[in-house]
């Protein structure tokens, strides 16, 4: 059970920006006493550079690229914005693996049916087609094969 006293107010929290500022100006004054030969504590680097599963650094390369393709298929099946082809080569200079034109061509065909923007595109073009089939017969002019 706690207690609290009715007339001191609300219980102040501390948090991490209560702590004191260093101040904007550097001192050039010693700091005295058992603190001063201590070391700087040094930051934490703000972005990861190594893998953080074990084993990420040894893989083989068909292990790297078999990972690589489930996250694609992942990732286009939500809807990514690129097609495969272009999303796969982005990866691969990411990883820095390097696959023929072919071999990056038969896996972004592999990819085919969550390939939403491949889909649109294929949609889009097969209209387009379509209506400029439309406009020529309109026209009386026979389609150029």
């Amino acid at each position: 059970m706690t207690w609290k006293s009715k007339t001191s107010g609300p219980v102040r929290r501390l948090w991490a920006t209560d702590a004191p500022r260093e101040p904007l100006f550097a001192t050039k004054s010693l700091k005295q006493g058992p603190w001063a030969l201590q070391p700087k504590p040094k930051h934490e680097p703000t972005t990861q550079e190594i893998p953080v599963l074990d084993g990420a650094l040894g893989a083989r390369e068909r292990d790297k690229l078999d990972g690589l393709m489930d996250q694609m298929r992942f990732d286009l099946g939500r809807g990514h914005h690129l097609e495969a082809e272009t999303l796969l080569r982005e990866r691969l200079k990411a990883c820095r693996m390097s696959l023929s034109d072919a071999e990056i061509a038969d896996l972004a065909e592999s990819l085919r049916d969550v390939d939403r923007a491949r889909r649109l595109r294929e949609e889009r073009e097969a209209e387009e087609a379509a209506a400029a089939e439309q406009e020529q017969d309109a026209e009386g002019n026979p389609p150029a094969a």
